[in-house]
């Protein structure tokens, strides 16, 4: 059975860990109200600590930003998310790598199938491009404050497969919207049906799909593995989440307050990815409790989806991300693999 202490900690995958947050100054600018709404509840690893930030931030701006908290996620999608945005009804969001996209196509580079293999190779790619992607995202009017993720996908399914042609057969949830995912999974010759999330368990219960993809803990956390039988062991990606704020909003803050928030955000970020990840772990755990049989893909299966892989790299240059962005992270992942003699990649 799942614990009531692993509710608490279970975060939503890609989106997972999300943050609203919106910012009202007051006519004297004596103090800033941050509005914060969460997709996750109160007592959630995720609120909990968030509510770490709050009170560091407090007490290092000694009361000039201050934060109420909408647990919960009251703020509809992504896209209804970006809406409010470009309206300044919310100034920030935490958003997934989807919805990061629809700002930044070139950041879903991070998630490109079957490439970065571990979290040393995630952590070094995001430690040093983001200061580009800070950039590029400051060119389209947001601050980036930090990298969190949904941790590493894997493929679920109600049948065995491990093997190519019973992977080929698969009836494959695709996040609408997901363009990454969804070219993987077309050019590996699976059948995809895009569904929203909240539409995926009515999916799996139908029988349109009888596969999905996500990390364990949102395997767990929407209760989709109670639908599925096995889960093939082969993280495809690293689900890549951040936190984004309008960069008007952020340079309405003084600039003592600019400092501060940056800091404690990569702070409380880093923390949210060591949960995660510690969670993620605790949910595969109660997956193989529950019965889910975690199977290797066989050696031809492995050799088509690293073929059909390089096949979506190629296909995403350079309308989804450049060639030279590609190679980037690609000298980053070999230098911590030990494959460039030392080189400098920064």
């Amino acid at each position: 059975m799942i614990t009531e202490a692993l509710r608490g900690k279970i975060v939503h995958f890609l989106l997972a860990g999300t943050f609203l947050l919106t910012a009202a100054v007051n006519a004297q600018g004596a103090k800033t109200t941050i509005k914060v709404a969460v997709v996750t509840p109160e007592g959630s690893a995720w609120v909990n600590v968030l509510h770490e930030m709050v009170a560091e931030v407090r007490q290092q701006t000694e009361g000039g930003v201050d934060f109420v908290i909408y647990a919960g996620g009251v703020s509809g999608d992504e896209a209804d998310v970006l809406r409010k945005m470009q309206a300044s009804r919310i100034q920030a969001a935490g958003l997934s790598g989807v919805g990061l996209g629809i700002i930044l196509p070139e950041i879903r580079v991070l998630e490109s199938p079957l490439f970065l293999k571990n979290d040393a190779e995630i952590d070094a790619v995001r430690e040093r491009m983001f200061a580009m992607f800070a950039d590029a995202f400051e060119k389209k009017g947001f601050i980036l404050l930090g990298f969190t993720e949904g941790g590493w996908v894997n493929l679920f399914s109600e049948k065995d497969i491990s093997r190519a042609e019973t992977f080929r057969s698969a009836k494959m949830w695709v996040w609408k919207g997901d363009r990454v995912a969804e070219l993987f999974l077309s050019t590996c010759g699976v059948r995809t049906t895009p569904l929203h999330i909240a539409d995926v368990n009515t999916g799996l219960e139908t029988g349109m799909i009888d596969s999905f993809y996500a990390p364990p803990l949102a395997a767990v956390a929407f209760q989709w593995y109670a639908r599925i039988h096995y889960m093939l062991d082969l993280p495809i990606a690293n689900a890549t989440a951040a936190l984004i704020m309008n960069k008007r909003t952020m340079e309405n803050l003084p600039a003592a307050f600019q400092n501060i928030l940056l800091a404690l955000a990569r702070k409380y970020s880093r923390k949210l990815v060591d949960i995660t990840r510690r969670d993620n772990r605790e949910a595969l755990s109660v997956l193989q409790a529950q019965g889910v049989q975690v199977v290797r893909p066989t050696s031809q299966l492995l050799a088509e989806l690293e073929r059909n892989a390089g096949r979506t790299y190629a296909q995403s240059i350079p309308g989804m991300y450049p060639q030279e962005l590609f190679d980037r992270m690609q000298h980053i992942a070999k230098h911590v693999r030990g494959e460039t003699g030392g080189q400098n990649d920064d």
